[in-house]
């Protein structure tokens, strides 16, 4: 099974062969883009679902967003530039997929040259505000001097002003006024370099040529000239300038629950809020060193770079951010935008300014919406409040003609029906069995998948609930795991201790404990569902006979047959009002019958939950290795009809042994998801590594105690002679030594 890295790395390089053979100078809309690039490449959403089934820290992210992210890779590479919401392919991308025709060759060295970028990154970006700051009249520097000046390497430096494109990139020049001196050009590029540097009247026309476009050499200036240049202050008599508007991304989240603030008070109140904590309110002086003195006083044991980060976002917050400015704020990929419309002021231990929000009702998608540059300093950034200032204006026009209020939000949530292509990501031949999973959810919305180990249970369950939740799914869908030690404070909401009374809290410095009610997944889960029903939300409960369920669910049994009553919990959070379990809130379970350390469900919980079997026995586990072995060689551009299917002999042959050994025995059988991994198909003598380290020891178990030789009866030689197999050779299989 391909990994998370092989598969965004196909997907990666196949977008930039379509947009080199189909759009060199145009590009393509990203959601054209992933059309062609799934039309050339149909294997990969399967191979995407199937590598991340083995990394649940990216089970969130959808294929689709997760390439975009990456693609960030290709554009500080300058492989890849991503303006107004189109991808183009550089005349550095094109020579990238000459030399690197491997895609995670290809991928590899983009993202060894984004590593370069971001070790500089700091001094990438000084150096991009001196290029802006050229003064006006028409000026041009060398991109040499100007890395130089700011110890950045040029080789660095250029690809980057390619990709990313900031204000004045073109302005950035060979030693004798070359634009894209020694880079391989695009036709194209050499155009747009042209039209810019003759709208600035600095084209030189004279020795320019269809392949060379050259800067008139009288109006390069020195770097350090032009930054005193733009220092200079305005003469007298001029008039004050209009300053910008600037961009601000700003976050927040409430303290005990994680959840982004936009979605509560920054919403109701139309205010952003930066925690002051224990600073005075003195700290409202009018310049950054003012600031960072209130700092160094107020947090004395904080780490110097601590009280740097917190003195610059103080000064943004209240010294440089304007009325007028424009903010911006995440919750999970919707984007919300507003316009500063007050003053900064003070309420408790928060400093506060009135935002008018543009776009409550529609916000903008992280990824498809915004321009590519900003999505990346969203990312990358680790401060509350970070300036952005170049993507203003492009940012408020995506929200002129947005309501200015959040409508209602109207319910109840549907479940939508299962479709061909989940069917088809999860091997299955058609949508049957997964939409009477749908409507066992419909009629109790608590389902739970049972089967042997490697059936695919977590797997499935990831993918159903994905879907189930649609464009939500990144942030409606939660995953925990129950186990012998776990409890009610942990799945639901319990009294947890915390550090107080320290310097940096205020306190007197003495240290001590203080406790707080902490909400845990189903409660915050349950809170989201109860403030959005007009969406699904599901949680995922992965080994859920291996808790003990009573412990867990505590006065909750109730309410997962009574989905329309209210109890009084255990905490008294509830406020006298009651709790439920919202009707839009579902939830999955898996539970490996082979377990033999914990007891089965009790019948209370068994009558609130449907069952589902997932056994190698029956549909829709029988016959998916053989559909994913003939679809892995499709991929790979061989004929399905001739697939080497001996991975799923063996299974089968497996499976049959158990079933004479133990005829009345069901609970126990292997699954395919044993066969469906990197490891039993890269590199010689991979099945027998599969075979000796889990197939051998998962029967070994199985048998202990009964006297039955495993390695013997079940050694991998024994049964390829028995079904007539030959073992394959690296010739018949085309396999390569798995990439790090």
């Amino acid at each position: 099974m391909p990994s998370i890295t092989t598969v965004v790395a196909r997907a990666l390089r196949t977008a930039a062969a379509i947009l080199a053979e189909e759009a060199p100078q145009d590009g393509l809309v990203y959601g054209e883009l992933w059309k062609r690039v799934l039309s050339r490449e149909p294997r990969l959403e399967a191979q995407w679902r199937l590598a991340n089934d083995e990394s649940p820290q990216e089970n969130n992210t959808p294929f689709k967003d997760y390439v975009n992210r990456s693609a960030g890779n290709l554009v500080q590479a300058g492989w890849l530039h991503r303006g107004l919401r189109r991808w183009q392919l550089t005349g550095l991308g094109r020579d990238a997929l000459g030399r690197w025709p491997d895609p995670v060759d290809f991928y590899g060295e983009a993202s060894r040259r984004y590593r370069r970028w971001e070790r500089q990154k700091q001094l990438c970006l000084v150096a991009v505000t001196a290029l802006e700051k050229l003064p006006d009249g028409g000026h041009w520097v060398v991109l040499k001097e100007l890395a130089e000046a700011f110890s950045v390497d040029p080789d660095v430096l250029g690809p980057y002003l390619l990709g990313s494109r900031p204000r004045g990139w073109y302005l950035a020049l060979g030693e004798d006024g070359v634009a894209g001196d020694r880079l391989p050009l695009w036709p194209h590029e050499r155009d747009l370099w042209r039209s810019l540097l003759d709208e600035e009247g600095l084209l030189d026309t004279g020795r320019s040529s269809l392949d060379t476009v050259r800067a008139l050499p009288d109006r390069r200036m020195p770097v350090w000239d032009a930054l005193t240049a733009a220092a200079q202050p305005a003469e007298a008599g001029d008039t004050e300038p209009e300053l910008p508007r600037q961009l601000w991304i700003i976050r927040g989240k409430d303290a005990a629950s994680g959840i982004p603030l936009i979605r509560g008070p920054w919403r109701e109140q139309s205010v952003i809020t930066l925690d002051a904590g224990s600073l005075p309110w003195g700290v409202g002086g009018h310049d950054l060193a003012s600031v960072r003195r209130v700092v160094e006083a107020a947090l004395p044991a904080t780490a110097p770079t601590r009280r740097e980060a917190v003195a610059l976002e103080l000064d943004a917050f209240l010294n440089r951010m304007r009325p007028g400015d424009i903010v911006l704020s995440t919750d999970g990929f919707d984007t919300y935008v507003g316009v500063v419309n007050g003053p900064a002021a003070r309420a408790a231990d928060q400093l506060t300014r009135p935002v008018e929000w543009r776009n409550l009702d529609k916000p903008l998608d992280f990824f498809k919406d915004l321009p590519s540059g900003l999505s990346a300093v969203v990312q990358d950034a680790d401060s509350q409040v970070l300036e952005a200032t170049e993507y203003a204006e492009t940012v408020l026009a995506l929200t002129e003609d947005m309501p200015r209020t959040a409508p209602e939000p109207k319910g109840p949530a549907v479940l939508p029906d299962a479709t061909a292509e989940l069917a088809a990501g999860l091997n299955m031949p058609d949508a049957t069995w997964l939409q009477d999973c749908v409507e066992l959810l419909r009629a109790t919305p608590q389902l739970i998948f049972h089967g042997p180990p490697g059936t695919g249970k977590t797997y499935i369950a990831l993918a159903l609930a994905r879907h189930l939740a649609g464009a939500s799914g990144a942030t409606n869908v939660r995953l925990v795991q129950f186990h012998p030690a776990y409890a009610y404070e942990d799945f639901f909401e319990g009294i947890r201790p915390r550090l107080s009374g320290g310097k940096d809290t205020g306190g007197d410095g003495g240290g001590g404990l203080g406790y707080d009610l902490v909400r845990g997944p189903l409660r915050k889960l349950a809170d989201e569902a109860e403030r959005r029903p007009a969406e699904v939300f599901v949680l995922v409960i992965d080994e859920i006979n291996r808790g003990h369920l009573a412990k867990i669910f505590g006065e909750l049994y109730f309410l997962l047959e009574y989905r329309n009553e209210r109890v009084h919990l255990l905490y008294g959070s509830d406020d006298g009002r009651g709790f439920r379990l919202p009707p839009n809130l579902y939830i999955l379970g898996t539970m490996n019958t082979v377990d033999r350390s914990v007891a089965y469900m009790d019948a209370a919980m068994r009558r609130r939950f449907s069952f589902v079997e997932l056994h190698p026995d029956i549909p829709p586990v029988s016959g998916v290795l053989e559909s994913w072995l003939r679809g892995r060689a499709e991929q790979r551009g061989e004929d399905p009809a001739t697939t080497d299917v001996s991975h799923a002999q063996l299974l089968d042959e497996i499976n049959r042994m158990l079933a004479d050994g133990n005829p009345g025995e069901r609970s126990f059988r292997v699954g395919p998801s044993y066969f469906m991994q990197d490891l039993a198909h890269t590199g010689d003598g991979a099945l027998e590594r599969l075979w000796r380290t889990q197939i051998i020891p998962l029967l070994t178990e199985h048998h202990w105690g009964d006297g039955v030789e495993v390695e013997t009866v079940y050694a991998l030689d024994t049964l390829r002679e028995r079904l007539g197999i030959r073992p394959p050779t690296a010739a018949d299989t085309g396999d390569v030594p798995a990439q790090p």
